[in-house]
């Protein structure tokens, strides 16, 4: 019977308290490549796991000129339900003609031989 009494207060607690929450608490942000770009969609294979991550991108979404596919950059995004992300804010950390660059001299450092 206590437990019955108390659900009301306990609710009122718990909506509050999501009323006092900042409306960034649930934004994330992550680092990445981006593997492919279209309308609608942000595809970034993600730094810390690896794995191919798509984002919902929309007319809110703040996107930097010259994003292509090899770029380097960091999202800040939102969930949208159990399996989905909309991203919130990309910046570019590096484009991808600059990636294709540095990859291109690590390759060419790797095999020319040490003296």
């Amino acid at each position: 019977m206590r437990i019955r009494a108390a659900l009301p207060f306990v609710l009122a607690v718990i909506a509050v308290g999501a009323l006092l929450l900042p409306a960034d608490a649930a934004e994330i942000t992550t680092t990445g490549t981006v593997v492919s770009t279209s309308s609608g969609k942000l595809v970034v294979k993600i730094d810390d796991h690896g794995h191919k991550i798509p984002f919902v991108v929309d007319k809110t979404t703040d996107l930097p000129a010259g994003l292509a596919a090899g770029s380097r950059v960091s999202v800040v995004y939102h969930p949208t339900g159990a399996t989905g992300q909309a991203a919130d804010r990309v910046t570019l950390l590096s484009g991808a003609a600059a990636a294709r660059r540095s990859t291109a001299r690590e390759k060419t450092a790797a095999a020319s031989p040490k003296p």
